[in-house]
């Protein structure tokens, strides 16, 4: 994709973890001056290393630029970013970013709280969730998710539309962090489809790139998170994480936990919440998303044991 052109800006970001960094490189590649922060020193030194500048605190992030994103692992981690002395609602007078764009995975009630913090401060905040993972970010593939005023977002489109391939907004404060949420229950319940098919294939005896070819060329084969996470599953290779099993874990969790506010049954995603968990007390909560195959495995092994005649 060719970005669009965008006036180069003082950029902050505010997280320099996989995401905070994919685009943190393809904003300097464009021209811009970034600032940065994160609690990580091997996450600042990497940062640097891109040819961003790193600051000491959230506040000064803000002070020194003129748009602050948020890539950070939750949305309880935003709104902390924001609060006391060092967070980056302390701004001094004068030094007030012109917007706050939050891409972290949120949960929607604390998008709006957040939104209400930066409106006491006259700042305008967006949630601009990301469908995407670190790796379709590096490729300015993806899709901001954008939730606010529609005036602030029309300032920041085009700088938007410089970073990701689509951007969709949603409506106001809240609404891109709720489409996010149920694009990412779908994706985390996707994982398990696929892991689940997959073992029934081998335990078929089918050998494993045998089935996964059938899968493919069948009408199941359209299915883009099937071609992506298939190939990883089947091979095991779960290293180099584009996203790993705690982010979906979350993930999921935060789809339950929408879905009951609003009143929504989840059958499927309950099912699939013990798996991710069961994941994470293995620890392979580190591990690349599709690691969730290996719930599957160790149940598995959980079987034989138990019918195996006892001595």
């Amino acid at each position: 994709m060719t970005p669009q052109r965008a006036e180069k800006k003082v950029i902050g970001f505010i997280g320099l973890g996989l995401m905070g960094r994919a685009f943190s490189r393809n904003l300097i590649a464009d021209g811009h001056a970034l600032v940065g922060a994160d609690p990580s020193g091997e996450a600042r030194r990497r940062f640097r290393a891109l040819g961003g500048r790193p600051l000491p605190s959230p506040r000064e992030v803000a002070e020194a630029a003129e748009i602050v994103f948020l890539s950070v692992p939750n949305s309880k981690i935003a709104l902390g970013t924001a609060n006391g002395k060092d967070g980056y609602l302390a701004f001094a007078p004068g030094k007030a970013p012109q917007m706050i764009i939050d891409t972290t995975t949120s949960d929607p009630a604390d998008s709006r709280r957040h939104a209400a913090l930066c409106e006491r401060k006259g700042v305008p905040y967006l949630d601009a969730s990301v469908s995407g993972n670190s790796a379709h970010v590096a490729k300015r593939e993806g899709t901001f998710l954008v939730g606010g005023d529609k005036r602030a977002y029309r300032k920041v489109e085009r700088l938007l539309n410089s970073m990701l391939s689509d951007c969709v907004y949603c409506g106001p404060s809240g609404a891109g962090a709720s489409i996010k949420v149920a694009v990412n229950y779908l994706t985390s319940m996707g994982r398990c489809v696929i892991a689940e098919t997959l073992r029934l294939g081998l335990r078929c005896g089918f050998k494993r790139d045998f089935f996964l070819e059938a899968l493919l060329r069948s009408r199941a084969g359209g299915w883009q998170q099937l071609r992506n996470m298939g190939p990883r599953m089947i091979r095991q290779d779960f290293a180099r994480p584009d996203s790993t099993v705690d982010v979906l874990a979350k993930d999921i969790q935060l789809g339950l936990t929408l879905a009951a506010r609003v009143g929504a049954r989840t059958p499927i995603g309950s099912a699939g919440l013990p798996l991710y968990k069961e994941c994470q007390k293995s620890g392979y909560g580190g591990l690349d998303s599709t690691a969730l195959y290996l719930a599957y495995l160790d149940r598995e092994k959980k079987d034989r044991k138990r019918k195996a005649p006892r001595r």
